[in-house]
């Protein structure tokens, strides 16, 4: 019976998140940045309208890396199907950078990290 209680016991404590958040949050960001970064860029260079992959880089502008505005509304819709969550209008135009994309998913609480 004690070893019972004693295995229960650490089951409820590796569990356990004392705030019930759904995933724990590191150094400020509910995703890993980099991770994030990573994988933006990944459906970014398989798009039809990006040429040269060696263009897509965190800090070059959308336009640059040849895709435009109908362009972004289907990588951002990949984007929400890879990570779970919903962009409105005014957020999708607002990214011009994917710097900027990432700094909104990876604060974003409920995006998938899989």
């Amino acid at each position: 019976m004690f070893l019972a209680r004693r295995v229960l016991r650490g089951a409820l404590v590796r569990f356990y998140q004392p705030d019930y958040i759904v995933m724990p949050r590191k150094d400020g960001h509910w995703v890993d940045p980099e991770e994030c970064t990573r994988r933006i860029s990944n459906i970014i260079k398989a798009h039809d309208a990006v040429k040269d992959a060696s263009t897509v880089h965190p800090s070059t502008p959308f336009a640059d890396m040849g895709l435009g505005q109908l362009d972004l509304v289907e990588v951002f819709l990949e984007v929400e199907r890879d990570f779970f969550l919903e962009f409105t209008d005014e957020q999708v135009e607002g990214f011009k950078t994917i710097e900027d994309a990432v700094k909104y998913v990876s604060n974003y609480r409920f995006a998938d990290t899989y």
